[in-house]
């Protein structure tokens, strides 16, 4: 009998799937290891906050590796593997409201964030890798 390995996927904003290894596939073609941002939207750091601090998840994945991922004051060094989680949970976590933002906004801002990311990779909405320069960043 073979074993079926099956891949995680992390659903876009057009629900469409995209597997782990496209990602994977889009940080070295890029050279993003680690992946590096700089958050200033404090709706966007609330949202990260929320999916890095669940922990491991029902798929058993964490989104933080100790001594290789920093989230520091809107400052973000991501591992490739913690990328993947990280973009994962913020298509798919039931945001909770804070203080200073509802759970609707701090979703818009995760969303947002997550295509942001996927397009600075060169992955388009249909979940396909294509490059920076056909997303026209080149």
């Amino acid at each position: 009998m073979s074993e079926v390995e099956i891949e995680n996927t992390i659903t876009n904003c057009q629900l469409v799937g995209v597997p782990y290894s496209t990602v994977l596939k889009a940080i070295e073609a890029t050279d993003s290891d680690p992946f590096t941002m700089t958050i200033r939207c404090k709706a966007e750091w609330a949202a990260i906050a929320q999916c890095v601090n669940q922990g491991i998840d029902a798929y058993l994945e964490a989104c933080f590796i100790k001594g290789t991922d920093i989230f520091d004051n809107g400052y973000c060094e991501v591992s490739p593997q913690s990328l993947c989680v990280l973009l994962r949970r913020l298509g798919d976590t039931e945001f909770k409201a804070t203080d200073d933002h509802s759970a609707d906004e701090l979703w818009d801002a995760a969303t947002s964030l997550q295509s942001s990311i996927l397009m600075v990779l060169g992955i388009d909405d249909c979940g396909t890798y294509v490059g920076r320069e056909a997303m026209g960043l080149e």
